[in-house]
């Protein structure tokens, strides 16, 4: 039975388990719209921007493991989504952007709105392909779901002509191809176990990878079983329980230089699932490249993150989940003695480092009020967002994670993710608490999601960290141009009652002690939710103030 080109490749996602779909609607896909409509098991959502649709599609690849879907339209459409294709290669995480494009006959005649996507996006996603033939669209779908996961995974893009999607076809819905764990090789294993045997300072680093629940649990059996320490890479603080004693912190961006410290005392790194990118080594300098001085194990599923930047002593080829559990089932020798002793040095730094010790501000709220507040009232299987911001430094120093939550931020460090992941989450965890934190910049780039957010009742809190900057830009222009700042001041909205226009509850926080019943109340509120919190300036860090910095900053002058 004939179909057209556009009915196959919803059939082919349908096939695929895809149940949501984020987009903007365009001309140069009327015909998958069209489609859509007789296919009720894929939800498609309406965003208002196309960098918010392609962020909710990352968000959600996040929460489930599968690629994140996103629709929009050629040329300006296909611009604005690239941040979000671009954090996708960051995070490491697999997502679909189908783009519209001019029809056949006009390609390469600079037509309205044209652009050549296999250029655009050649160094942001893993492939991108232009399917002419709608007998060829079903397995160019198939193979794009399968590329985004495969190895490390990221974004595909695939441009679909205008009119090659109204054309009939008689290819079916592609098949999925399964996606088996690579397993670790049992002699790999072997090695694994004897450099750990033989280790009295281990630690492993734990990222990306482990993020799945089997994951997470694996994770902490292997931990358990062998006494490691675990640290968690940049924005994955949530794999770990920050409550076990075993946890040893997160190495995120400019980590306390206690917690370095304490770290670059490892006799052997056992990194699993992370890259080991600048941000989580500290810039390459965590441990001694190209060769660190302790022995590195690294386990990767994609063969060519390994040796990368660093020289392993042993390059393990498999994913986290299978590697931590066949690691839990080895039954570990006898502890080397200060193998405790390791233990909990590590962890006493972390929670020395994690316990809130307010300072009067004279400008507004330090947001450690707020994150305080939080950590106190959420459910354990609260989801939390973050966009990019020094507000995210409170968060990670003072919020204790439990791996039942979920953190959902951009390792890529774009600003807007924050408003659209936490309308993302809202829709995938119904029953569950969903906080997102913003900081004013950033809730003015995709804040309008949270017409998305109304419209779909998804019930979101949002937390807007408004110290009336681009504080982040402020706090390096103060370290390296101490007293010559220019473009970071902001003059912003009320963000409460912008809020309440949208058909959201606006509160505020403008006082310490409204932190903890106003957290209170917006939980407690039904349908989404928008707290502006008047936050210092001058306490622009989880770390620090724009006095100490531009002391220091005149000092090296």
């Amino acid at each position: 039975m004939s179909s057209t080109a556009a009915e196959a490749l919803v059939a082919t996602l349908a096939r695929h388990r895809v149940d949501r779909a984020f987009c903007v609607p365009g001309e140069s896909y009327l015909a998958v719209l069209d489609a859509l409509i007789d296919r009720p098991e894929i939800d498609l959502v309406t965003c208002r921007h196309e960098a918010g649709a392609g962020f909710m599609a990352v968000a959600d690849a996040k929460m489930t493991g599968r690629p994140g879907i996103a629709f929009v339209s050629r040329g300006p459409g296909a611009s604005n989504a690239a941040i979000a294709v671009h954090t996708a290669g960051q995070d490491a995480v697999p997502m679909l952007l189908f783009v519209g494009q001019v029809e056949r006959k006009d390609r390469g005649r600079g037509a309205f709105q044209e652009v050549d996507y296999a250029t655009t996006f050649a160094d942001m996603a893993k492939w991108v392909v232009e399917v002419t033939d709608p007998d060829r669209l079903p397995e160019a779908v198939a193979q794009a779901y399968h590329t985004a996961r495969a190895g490390t995974p990221g974004a595909v893009v695939v441009s679909l002509p205008e009119d090659m999607l109204r054309d009939p076809t008689g290819a079916g819905a592609a098949a999925e191809t399964p996606l088996s764990a690579a397993p670790p090789d049992p002699d790999r294993m072997a090695e694994v176990a004897g450099y750990l045997a033989r280790a009295e300072r281990p630690l492993m680093i734990a990222g990306t990878g482990a993020r799945s629940p089997a994951a997470r649990r694996a994770l902490a059996e292997a931990s358990r079983v062998w006494r490691l320490p675990v640290a968690a890479s940049f924005k994955n603080q949530d794999v770990f329980d920050n409550h076990d004693r075993r946890f040893a912190g997160h190495l995120g961006y400019g980590a306390p230089a206690a917690l370095v410290e304490a770290i670059a005392g490892a006799d052997l790194v056992l990194a699993v699932g992370t890259r080991l990118g600048d941000i989580t080594t500290q810039n390459y300098t965590l441990f001694q490249t190209p060769r660190p001085t302790q022995p590195l194990i690294h386990v990767h599923p994609d063969r060519a993150q390994l040796g990368r930047v660093f020289e392993p002593a042993l390059a393990v080829v498999a994913d986290a989940e299978p590697f931590l559990t066949a690691l839990a089932e080895r039954n570990p020798p006898p502890d080397p003695p200060g193998r405790d002793d390791w233990c909990r040095r590590l962890h006493d730094v972390h929670v020395g480092l994690a316990r809130f010790r307010p300072e009067p501000a004279t400008d507004g709220v330090d947001f450690g009020h707020v994150v305080q507040a939080l950590a106190e009232t959420l459910d354990k299987d609260a989801v939390l967002t973050g966009d990019a911001g020094n507000f995210n430094g409170w968060v990670h120093r003072y919020f204790p994670f439990r791996s039942t939550q979920l953190l959902l931020g951009a390792a890529s460090g774009a600003m807007g993710l924050g408003v659209p992941a936490a309308v993302a989450a809202a829709l995938r965890f119904p029953d569950r608490q969903v906080v997102g934190l913003v900081g004013d910049g950033g809730f003015l780039m995709t804040g309008n999601e949270l017409a998305t957010a109304v419209h779909h009742g998804a019930a979101v809190r949002l937390f807007v960290a408004n110290n009336r900057s681009f504080g982040t830009i402020r706090l390096h222009q103060e370290k390296l141009y101490p007293g010559r700042t220019i473009a970071t001041d902001l003059t912003n909205p009320d963000f409460a009652a912008l809020a309440e226009a949208f058909g959201a509850t606006g509160l505020t926080i403008a006082a310490p002690d409204e932190a903890a019943p106003v957290v209170r109340r917006a939980l407690a509120t039904e349908g989404p939710v928008l707290v502006e919190v008047q936050t210092s300036l001058e306490h622009i860090s989880a770390y620090t103030t724009l006095h100490d910095i531009a002391a220091a900053g005149r000092d090296r002058r």
